[in-house]
């Protein structure tokens, strides 16, 4: 079934359309849950969610072969409101320690692996993660996380730099324990 098939399929409120649309979907955009979420239970209500919308708002995709990209915008936008409605949102602005280190970074994480990462990633203080997730993971500039967010430029750099520095150390303690063993 085509992307163009499975549109119009879920618009004419198909049930196999829709399966097949969820099927191809659901496990990459649970990942993408996961990563905004603070519990399982947060991931699975940004997930329905997000799947609501995409059920509400699927006749605004024009370009059936964009439909993977506008799947993921959905989620990435449910998990951001889902987080601002349902947290304390708050980032601390530090404008000198917005230094990028991609060299170090880059050594630190080498050697894990996606769910080590991932783990660690988890681990991160909410405003840290939202940001890194943004930068590291969507591909988001600096500019597009400061109007998401509603924080400044400066202070997406300085939470994507904090985020950095603290996997690292998660990253050289586990390395640390992995080595003793």
């Amino acid at each position: 079934m085509t992307n163009e098939d499975i549109i119009k399929g879920c618009l004419k409120f198909n049930p196999s359309a829709r399966k097949v649309l969820y099927d191809k979907y659901a496990s990459q955009m649970y990942g993408v849950c996961m990563r905004y979420a603070n519990s399982k239970d947060d991931a699975n209500d940004i997930f329905q969610q997000a799947f609501y919308s995409i059920y509400k708002n699927l006749n605004q995709v024009k370009k059936p072969e964009a439909l993977s990209g506008w799947v993921k915008r959905i989620f990435v936008n449910t998990a951001l409101e889902f987080v601002k409605k349902n947290t304390r949102f708050s980032i601390e602005e530090d404008m000198e320690s917005a230094v990028d280190s991609n060299a170090n970074w880059n050594e630190a994480i080498q050697n894990l692996s996606i769910e080590e990462l991932a783990e660690l990633i988890q681990q991160l203080p909410e405003g840290t993660r939202m940001v890194f997730n943004l930068y590291a993971i969507e591909g988001y500039s600096h500019k597009e996380i400061a109007e998401q967010l509603g924080i400044s430029l400066g202070t997406s750099k300085s939470q994507l730099f904090d985020a950095r520095k603290k996997l690292k150390v998660s990253v050289n303690n586990l390395q640390t324990i992995n080595s003793s063993i």
